[in-house]
């Protein structure tokens, strides 16, 4: 099967280049040999870019949005409308002057090229896992979690290590990355928890799992009394998930788990130490 040579560039929301923070929020992708040019924008999950800058107005990103999908659409046209024998060299000048450095809210990162059998499909994942992040599982957020908070325990001077462990017997066990024993018994057991998923009911899903696993290890008198869970949540301002987050937050404390803000390094090194 045949491969082309694409070219792309990821589309970028910096509201602020003073401090250069920014979301990634579509990809441009085009392939001259085929006079294939298209792109793909996030118009549906706006809470995610909105919470990032929580105290920008929603209208301003969404007028962005508008203003730099028409030029897009316009080169699309454009683009389709080119004689073919001009239109491989009109798809790489036009996407060249597109990605070209621009002072605005909306821009472009570096030109980047791919080799993929279907251009369609590519842009679809450039897609995914640029802008929707399809590889972000909770389960992968939660290992870059475990990870640093490996590194931050590692770095005390503790007297036993916390260690990953599985709790429970036969019939009720679930596994721990970090736990901290003396001999045979468990002491005290850390949890990091990705709560930050894009809807309420993906954040009831996976925060109900585990607070189904605590209860029935409590309930078996398996888990160690003292318990923490560092969790990531969803910002203040978006009320629907946050309300879920909270939920889940206050079942867990109803189960004798204490929670923190996963970067509240101060508060899980001392519930660590002490």
């Amino acid at each position: 099967m045949n491969k082309f040579a694409c070219r792309y560039a990821v589309v970028q929301f910096m509201p602020y280049s003073e401090t250069g923070e920014f979301v990634n929020v579509g990809v441009v992708l085009t392939c001259p040999a085929t006079g294939y040019f298209d792109f793909r924008l996030q118009t549906r999950k706006y809470a995610r870019v909105t919470g990032f800058f929580d105290e920008l107005s929603p209208n301003v990103y969404r007028t962005a949005l508008q203003t730099i999908q028409g030029e897009l659409q316009r080169v699309c046209v454009l683009a389709a409308q080119a004689p073919v024998s001009r239109r491989a060299d009109y798809v790489r000048e036009v996407f060249t002057a597109l990605v070209h450095p621009r002072e605005a809210i909306v821009r472009f990162g570096g030109v980047r090229a791919v080799l993929t059998d279907s251009p369609e499909a590519e842009l679809k994942r450039l897609f995914d896992d640029y802008v929707d992040r399809a590889f972000a599982t909770p389960e992968y957020i939660e290992q870059t979690m475990t990870k640093r908070l490996m590194a931050l325990l590692g770095s005390l001077n503790l007297p036993q290590p916390f260690r990953p462990a599985k709790i429970g017997d036969d019939e009720v066990h679930a596994r721990f990355p970090l736990v901290q024993r003396w001999g045979d018994d468990f002491r005290k057991v850390i949890k990091p928890l990705n709560l930050t998923q894009d809807e309420p009911n993906g954040i009831f899903d996976h925060g109900d799992a585990w607070v189904n696993k605590v209860r029935r290890l409590r309930r078996k008198d398996l888990l160690p009394a003292e318990v923490l869970f560092a969790v990531a949540g969803p910002p203040e301002t978006d009320i629907k998930r946050r309300a879920a987050f909270e939920e889940i937050c206050h079942a867990l404390a109803s189960l004798d788990v204490q929670t923190v803000n996963e970067a509240a390094d101060h508060r899980i090194v001392e519930f660590a130490s002490t």
